[in-house]
């Protein structure tokens, strides 16, 4: 996959030829997971989630710590970044093997990540900063925090704790599941897009060394970013660490409606 993408993808050529990856079209990265699992108001969910798509009212946040990592050998990935992100869990009418975490916004630290994870799919990513208390590669912890920030903001802090061992088939990220992206291709020649899309990312996570704790998380605007999620109940905190494995061709690409954006933009690049 990555020399195929190599040939096609400028300007990330020499990046993507640094790893070694299968024939089977899947990115092999190690990572370690920090999640909370909410209950959200339904009626603002649904203003997140484009049509055809259908909101549930349980919503998907984490922070990952994608690890270099080595498979039989070789460099399967060998960049280290950090990925915070928040969805929607969401499926397609009548379709419940289309079931997955729509995402919202997501934070990384790394460019390759976030033009190809934009360019190809739609992820929703932006550059940002972010830290976790202690590393997750220091050992085994009962609690983590961390934070992310933007453009000089700290917009997310969180922080889990009294985390006890768990059955990996009760970590959120278990077995095969879908990222859900809404990808945008404007036109270079007038005001308009000409794809808009809803492209179900296959993901597949074998996942080791499970805990479940409590959990809190603040979300703050800041002036060039809302995350107008809406209160969130029943908070579930857990960790951990996953073989994950990244689909690169996906099966299922369909046409998406407009979303809703309900932010305030009067307060675009004013601070609170």
């Amino acid at each position: 996959m990555v020399q195929k993408q190599a040939e096609v993808c400028r300007n990330f050529e020499l990046d993507w030829l640094a790893c070694a990856q299968g024939e089977d079209e899947t990115g092999q990265i190690d990572a370690d997971y920090i999640v909370l699992r909410a209950k959200g108001d339904i009626e603002q969910l649904r203003k997140l989630v484009p049509a055809p798509l259908e909101a549930t009212d349980e919503v998907i946040i984490y922070m990952g710590w994608f690890k270099e990592t080595q498979k039989e050998g070789k460099t399967t990935w060998a960049w280290p970044f950090h990925e915070w992100g928040i969805g929607v869990v969401s499926q397609l009418p009548g379709r419940p093997e289309t079931k997955g975490n729509f995402l919202v916004q997501l934070y990384v630290d790394d460019d390759l990540v976030l033009v190809h994870g934009r360019e190809v799919w739609g992820y929703p990513k932006k550059i940002g900063e972010m830290e976790i208390s202690p590393k997750t590669t220091d050992g085994d912890s009962d609690s983590y925090e961390y934070t992310v920030s933007r453009r000089g903001t700290k917009l997310i802090s969180a922080r889990v704790e009294n985390l006890q061992p768990i059955e990996a088939s009760e970590f959120p990220f278990f077995g095969r599941t879908h990222a859900i992206c809404f990808r945008q291709v404007p036109s270079p020649d007038s005001v308009a897009v000409e794809k808009q899309q809803l492209v179900f990312v296959q993901l597949d996570f074998d996942t080791t060394d499970a805990k479940k704790g409590t959990g809190e998380i603040t979300l703050t605007d800041g002036p060039f970013d809302q995350l107008p999620i809406g209160p969130l109940t029943d908070i579930e905190a857990f960790f951990g660490r996953s073989a994950f494995n990244h689909r690169g061709i996906n099966n299922l690409v369909v046409d998406a409606e407009e979303l809703a954006r309900p932010l305030d933009v009067s307060k675009a690049g004013k601070s609170s």
